[in-house]
C-alpha cells in the first residue's frame, strides 16, 4: 500500500509498465476513469497524473490527454554547434540524385494520410494557379496557429514543396551565389542548391543554436545573396527554436535586407499541442519566403504552400509557369485534413506520429542498448540517432538496400566531422522490427559472437597443430583490426576533404572527443550563442 493515496497512481503506473500492459506512445485513461478503476478521489489522481509527468513518464497535450513517454536509460548524444563554416563541394547534380533516392525517408509513411476521400463526382472548376481559395483559407487559418496572419490572397498552393522551393531559388539568386543554410537540416536544401549551381555554406546548430558571431562574420566577410532557415522541428533533430533564437535572426536580416527562406515543414508535428512561433511570425518587412506543407510516400498526396512577402511580383511568374497547381481531388483533401474535427486531419495524424515516435526510440533503445543513443527531440518526422561505431561502406550498402524508405545517411544531413556516426530513422514507420534487426547485425551480433565463444569453450590441452591454427587465427584477427581502423580513417578523412575542412587530424580527434564528452559553459553560451 502507497504511504500516500496519489502514490497509488505512480505504483500502478509502473507496475502497468513492468508487464507492458502500457507502452511508450500509449495513451493514458482518463482521469475519471482512472479514479473510478483505482478508487479514488479525482484530485488525488490528478495529483498522481502531475508526479508522473514531472519524472517524464507521461506528458500532457491539450484537448487529447496524457500520453506514455520513452524514458531513456542511456546518455542522450548531443548535437554540438559547428565552430567554422563549411563551403560544401559543388558537384553538379550527384548530391541531388543520391538525396532524391532516399525521399520516402524523409516524408510520411502512410499511404492514406492525403488521399481523396470516396470518389465523388467531378468538379468542373478551374484549378487556378493558387488554389482556390476556400482551401487557401483553410490554410490560412491553419497558419495563424504558428503565428502567422496572412491573407488567403496572398497564399501560393503547389504539389511540391521542393518545386517551389527551386523556383525560389532560381528566381532569387544566379549561379554561382553563395547561399548561407543553417544545418543539419532536410538533406534536399542542400543538394538542390548544389544541384543548381550555388555555393552553399553551412552552418551547424547545436542544442542551443548556432554561434551567432560565426553567422554575422559570414555575412560580413562572404557575399551571400540567400539565407535558408529550417523552421521549427527541422529535420533531423527535433529543435524547438526560441522566441530570443527568432528575434536575433529576424534583426540580422533586418540588418542585411537579404531574401530568406524558411523552410517548415515539420512545425504541426509537436510532442506538445499549442501555438509554435516561427521566424515568418515576426517577419514584419516580408524578407522572408515561408514555404510550408504535408508530405506522403503515396503518389499525389503531398501539398505545399509558400507565403512569396515582398517577393509576389517576382515569384508569380515562377510559380505559374512551373504549373504547380494541385487538382480539384488534392485541394479537396488538403482542405479536410486541415479541419481539427476530421477523421483525417492533421492534428490527428501528428498525435499518431508522435506516440509511434516514442515506440521506435524505446524499441530501438531495447534492441540496440549501449551500441545507439539518441540526440533529444521535442518533434519532427525523425530520431537523430548516434551509431557508437560507424557503419562501413559494404555494411550501409547492404542496410539502404532494404531500409531507404527508413534511414537517412548521417552524412547526406550533416557536414560535420563525425557525421558517419549518424543516422536519421523515419519516426512513421509501422513496424521498425526488421530494422532494429538489420542493424544489430552489423552493431551488435559480431561482438556478442566472440563474447560467448570466449565463454563457452572448453579449456583443452593445445596441441601443435591447434596452437598454429589458434595463432594463424589471431593474425588474421588483428590484421582484419587494422584494415577496418585505416578504412574508417580513410573514410573520415574523405569526409573531411569533401567538405573542404582542412582540420588537422589532431582537430579530428578534438571534435569527436568534444562530441562525446562536450564542456558545456552556459555564459559561453549567454555571450556568444543562439538559444534555437
Amino acid at each position: 500500500m502507497a504511504d500516500f493515496l496519489y502514490k497509488g497512481v505512480v505504483d500502478w503506473f509502473l507496475d502497468q509498465m513492468s508487464q507492458e500492459a502500457i507502452v511508450p506512445g500509449d495513451k493514458m485513461p482518463s482521469l475519471r476513469a482512472l479514479s473510478k478503476q483505482l478508487g479514488l478521489s479525482l484530485n488525488t489522481v490528478i495529483h498522481g497524473y502531475e508526479l508522473l509527468s514531472e519524472d517524464g513518464w507521461i506528458e500532457s497535450r491539450p484537448k487529447s490527454g496524457y500520453f506514455v513517454c520513452h524514458r531513456s536509460d542511456t546518455k542522450p548524444a548531443l548535437l554540438l554547434a559547428g565552430d567554422e563554416l563549411r563551403e560544401l563541394a559543388n558537384d553538379g547534380t550527384k548530391p541531388a540524385w543520391s538525396c532524391l533516392a532516399h525521399r520516402a525517408a524523409l516524408v510520411d509513411q502512410s499511404e492514406a494520410f492525403l488521399s481523396p476521400a470516396a470518389r465523388q463526382e467531378e468538379v468542373h472548376l478551374p484549378v487556378l494557379g493558387k488554389g482556390h481559395l476556400a482551401v487557401r483559407e483553410a490554410v490560412s487559418e491553419h497558419l495563424k496557429g504558428l503565428g502567422i496572419k496572412v491573407h488567403a490572397s496572398h497564399l501560393w498552393l503547389g504539389h511540391s514543396p521542393l518545386a517551389i522551393f527551386t523556383q525560389t531559388v532560381q528566381t532569387l539568386t544566379q549561379r554561382g551565389d553563395s547561399v548561407l543554410v543553417l544545418t543539419p537540416c532536410d538533406p534536399r536544401i542542400t543538394t538542390t542548391l548544389q544541384s543548381l549551381g550555388r555555393q552553399v555554406i553551412a552552418l551547424t546548430a547545436g542544442e542551443r543554436g548556432v554561434d551567432l558571431d560565426l553567422a554575422i562574420r559570414c555575412l560580413r566577410d562572404k557575399a551571400i545573396r540567400l539565407i535558408v532557415l529550417p523552421g521549427q522541428f527541422s529535420f533531423p533533430a527535433g529543435q524547438l527554436v526560441s522566441n530570443l533564437s527568432l528575434r536575433r535572426w529576424l534583426a540580422i536580416i533586418e540588418e542585411t535586407k537579404l531574401p530568406v527562406i524558411e523552410w517548415d515543414l515539420c512545425s504541426h508535428l509537436a510532442y506538445r499541442a499549442g501555438s509554435m512561433m516561427t521566424y515568418k511570425s515576426m517577419d514584419s518587412s516580408d524578407h522572408i519566403v515561408y514555404i510550408g506543407g504535408v508530405e506522403s510516400k503515396g503518389v499525389d498526396r503531398s501539398a505545399s504552400w509558400c507565403l512569396p512577402g515582398r517577393y509576389q511580383a517576382v515569384l508569380e511568374g515562377a510559380f505559374l509557369g512551373a504549373d504547380m497547381a494541385l487538382s480539384d481531388a488534392q485541394q479537396m483533401a488538403l482542405n479536410d485534413a486541415l479541419q481539427s474535427n476530421s477523421k483525417r486531419s492533421l492534428t490527428k495524424r501528428a498525435r499518431e506520429v508522435w506516440a509511434n515516435s516514442e515506440r521506435v526510440k524505446a524499441h530501438l533503445e531495447t534492441r540496440l542498448g549501449e551500441h545507439v543513443s539518441f540526440a533529444a527531440s521535442k518533434g519532427g518526422m525523425s530520431l537523430w540517432m548516434r551509431l557508437s561505431k560507424p557503419l562501413d561502406v559494404a555494411s550501409m550498402t547492404a542496410l539502404l538496400a532494404g531500409f531507404r524508405h527508413a534511414i537517412m545517411p548521417g552524412a547526406l544531413v550533416s557536414h560535420e566531422a563525425d557525421a558517419n556516426h549518424w543516422l536519421a530513422v523515419n519516426v512513421t514507420l509501422d513496424d521498425v522490427e526488421p530494422l532494429a534487426k538489420a542493424l544489430a547485425e552489423h552493431l551488435v551480433v559480431d561482438e556478442e559472437i566472440k563474447t560467448t565463444k570466449t565463454i563457452n569453450d572448453p579449456v583443452i590441452e593445445p596441441t601443435t597443430e591447434s596452437a598454429e591454427v589458434s595463432e594463424q587465427r589471431e593474425e588474421a584477427e588483428e590484421i582484419e583490426e587494422i584494415a577496418e581502423a585505416i578504412e574508417s580513417d580513410l573514410q573520415m578523412f574523405d569526409v573531411l576533404e569533401a567538405n573542404n575542412v582542412g582540420a588537422s587530424d589532431k582537430e579530428a580527434k578534438k571534435s569527436r572527443n568534444a562530441t562525446t564528452e562536450p564542456l558545456y559553459n552556459p555564459m559561453l553560451d549567454l555571450i556568444n550563442h543562439d538559444f534555437g
